[in-house]
């Protein structure tokens, strides 16, 4: 049994781990991008990248990130936007301090360490040396990662994890998808999209060496072996709300609609949709994605009989408020 305070910190450790890797991965990509381009390239990469990660609602966003350091400072250390990777980071270390005693030391540890290694906490500065920042932060999360693999109690707290982790996963792969279809520009980057996912690799081993926009379309949604695409994302967050739903009623709703989501991926519903209109064929999709992540979250605290202690951050342009610990 799991206090329900502790399961929603669990279940926002995942989401704000994830998005820390994310966006350490997406800054990297745009950081080489953007160096050399005209004002209104670096412009239009900038608000694409944005799009992306969920954050054209944001206030930051109403001023042009038309510049590298803008940017930067916008995903990287600017503490109002609460989708930043400052931001992250210091929320999967509160939100693991308050569950400490249900953790390993190594997490915690490597968690606070993490939190610690960043000077520039609170602040807007851009850090000299970028990518290495960026790669001690992947290398961190990865690090965070496999404490969380081999070091946790496959427990109701492991599980909650897990399917934060897998839906935050799921929408940004999703929304990446959405964006790189909507683009203005009008280019269709294939290459952009397995580097943004961390796929590259894994796509030129099994398709070769020249990726084409529509394979790598499916192969991001419906690749079963591959850890980050939507249909693998999916299955292990059925698998983990299966056993959590054994115990809690209040989450077999989001299990269910798991469960249709994956099964329009793996029987072709989604595809077909695609066919005619791929924008809001996404759109609709992402939209129930975020759906269930607000089902998650008040299935493990309904917002009537409980009174609000914190609020935690949702992902701009989810359906409903911000998701609340209660």
């Amino acid at each position: 049994m799991i206090l329900a305070r502790h399961a929603g910190a669990l279940l926002w450790t995942g989401r704000y781990l994830e998005r820390a890797e994310t966006i350490s991965r997406c800054l990297s990509y745009a950081a080489d991008s953007i160096t050399g381009l005209r004002a209104d390239e670096a412009r239009a990469e900038g608000e694409l990248l944005v799009r992306t990660l969920g954050l054209s609602d944001e206030p930051g966003t109403v001023v042009p990130l038309e510049s590298r350091p803008q940017l930067v400072a916008f995903l990287l250390s600017d503490r109002d936007n609460p989708c930043s990777m400052v931001s992250s980071i210091v929320a999967v270390r509160e939100n693991l301090r308050s569950v400490r005693d249900r953790i390993p030391i190594e997490l915690w540890e490597e968690a606070n360490g993490l939190y610690l290694r960043f000077p520039f906490l609170g602040h807007d500065n851009t850090p000299s040396d970028l990518h290495e920042v960026l790669r001690m932060v992947r290398r961190a999360c990865l690090a965070i990662s496999g404490v969380l693999n081999e070091g946790m109690r496959r427990d109701e707290g492991h599980a909650f994890v897990v399917v934060g982790r897998m839906l935050e996963r799921s929408i940004f792969t999703v929304g990446l998808l959405e964006a790189s279809h909507s683009d203005p520009r009008g280019s269709l980057d294939a290459g952009r999209m397995l580097r943004l996912t961390s796929s590259l690799q894994a796509y030129h081993r099994q398709h070769g060496s020249a990726p084409d926009f529509c394979g790598v379309v499916r192969y991001l949604l419906h690749a079963d072996d591959l850890p980050r695409s939507v249909f693998s994302c999916l299955v292990r967050a059925q698998e983990c709300l299966a056993d959590l739903a054994s115990g809690a009623e209040a989450l077999d709703r989001p299990r269910r609609r798991t469960a249709l989501l994956r099964s329009r991926l793996e029987f072709g519903d989604l595809a077909e949709a695609m066919v005619s209109a791929p924008v809001p064929a996404l759109l609709d999709f992402g939209g129930e994605l975020a759906e269930v992540a607000n089902e998650v979250q008040e299935g493990i605290a309904p917002p009537q009989t409980m009174a609000a202690l914190r609020s935690q951050y949702l992902r701009p342009g989810a359906t409903g408020d911000r998701g609340v610990l209660r």
